[in-house]
């Protein structure tokens, strides 16, 4: 009595786990599978351990196997993929978008002061003799009056006043006790074009670096030279660092949007059992 009823309870626990099949595979291959397992059970010659063994064996790889097809089918479709792709390209260029044209605008606009400051110091340079002025104390607009600002730490705007070698001849700016000046190429570009707005770094270094938003334009007249005007960057490049990481969060938020929307779209349309 107890082998037929040991029998019962293996059967039915075989049917229970082929419930965890898609219904699709069930509906074509549940009936011939308890069949193939009735016949197993029903062998002497196999050991009832050794067929225990086996179907777990079997189960666990089969139902990994259909529900990776089951899934492939469902989200697998050219147009489902077409459209999550579309989706990710145009919320991928929003996102860099998001990020790149904020980030311009603060830079170009960190050039603002140093704009009118350059452009002021130059115009009152070319209408005298600008070593008599620099001597004689200058103007507010060209040195302005105080203490020395330290490019590294302070985030006030300078001019420095170079000759037409590139050497400075005054300023208020100081970086480790000496008044820096730009690679000879900005000083070659600008007697040629007349204006450089550029990212000057004359100290390198991701964290004790010195970045400054400057402007140089040229003095022309009988004692030719260039005015810069600069300010450290270090806010507009925290601020520059906000934006990246809120564009990031937000493409972020896109993608998952775009998944959960393919997923939930996918399944719903999925193939339907016959």
């Amino acid at each position: 009595m107890s082998d037929p009823m040991n029998r019962e309870k293996l059967e039915h626990l075989y049917a229970l786990a082929l419930r965890f099949y898609p219904a699709r595979f069930r509906g074509a291959y549940a009936p011939a599978m308890r069949q193939s397992f009735r016949d197993a059970l029903e062998d002497r010659t196999l050991a009832r351990h050794t067929l225990i063994a086996v179907v777990i064996r079997d189960l666990v790889t089969s139902l990994f196997k259909e529900h990776f097809a089951m899934l492939y089918e469902t989200f697998a479709r050219p147009s489902l993929i077409y459209n999550a792709l579309v989706l990710t390209g145009l919320s991928t260029g929003l996102a860099m978008a998001l990020n790149t044209i904020p980030q311009q605008v603060l830079r170009q606009g960190a050039n603002d002061p140093q704009i009118a400051m350059a452009t002021d110091a130059v115009d009152l340079l070319e209408r005298g003799d600008m070593v008599k002025m620099l001597q004689h104390g200058a103007s507010p607009l060209v040195i302005d009056g105080g203490a020395n600002i330290d490019m590294a730490k302070s985030l006030s705007p300078f001019v420095i006043v170079y000759n037409d070698r590139g050497q400075p001849l005054a300023s208020k700016a100081m970086l480790n006790g000496q008044t820096p000046a730009p690679p000879m190429g900005v000083f070659d570009y600008v007697r040629q074009h007349g204006e450089e707005r550029f990212s000057w770094q004359p100290i390198l270094g991701r964290e004790h670096g010195v970045r400054i938003a400057a402007v140089m334009e040229r003095v022309n007249g009988s004692q030719p030279g260039f005015v810069l005007a600069g300010r450290n960057m270090r806010e507009v490049e925290a601020r520059e660092a906000l934006v990246g990481q809120l564009a990031l969060l937000t493409w972020i938020g896109m993608m998952g949007v775009i998944l959960l929307g393919t997923a939930v779209y996918g399944w719903w349309t999925r193939p339907k059992a016959e």
